[in-house]
């Protein structure tokens, strides 16, 4: 028998059923909507997300949904002991960039990645 291997896998949890937990949110913008559709020419707008809910001890301190190994050690700490009270925050810990057509200010045609300017994935500080 062939056995799967099996590895951790940061990922983010999308909002679904319960979205007072630490979760990605989708976010369309439309660059019309900000005014800005006279001066980018592509994409009309895009998916940004964004990061909200609560987190908890007990949810901080899992590493696939803690912001980094660091943040699971020390929520790992706070969770053991009482004078370290510090709430954790749902923040972003994936991003990746976005690519824009635009008119620069002398009406140049401009193609250019913007980085970390799509929410990924979200875990807790």
């Amino acid at each position: 028998l062939l056995q799967a291997a099996h590895r951790v896998r940061r990922r983010g949890v999308d909002c679904g059923a319960d979205p007072r937990m630490c979760c990605r949110r989708e976010f369309f913008v439309d660059f019309k909507e900000i005014g800005w559709e006279d001066w980018i020419i592509q994409p009309e707008g895009y998916h940004m997300n964004y990061c909200s809910g609560l987190c908890p001890l007990h949810m901080a301190g899992v590493p696939g949904l803690a912001a980094s190994f660091h943040t699971a050690v020390l929520n790992r700490v706070k969770a053991a002991s009482a004078a370290a009270a510090v709430d954790s925050c749902c923040v972003p810990t994936r991003r990746r960039p976005l690519s824009l057509l635009y008119y620069d200010r002398d009406g140049n045609i401009v193609k250019t990645d913007i980085p970390d300017m799509i929410v990924d994935a979200c875990g807790c500080t």
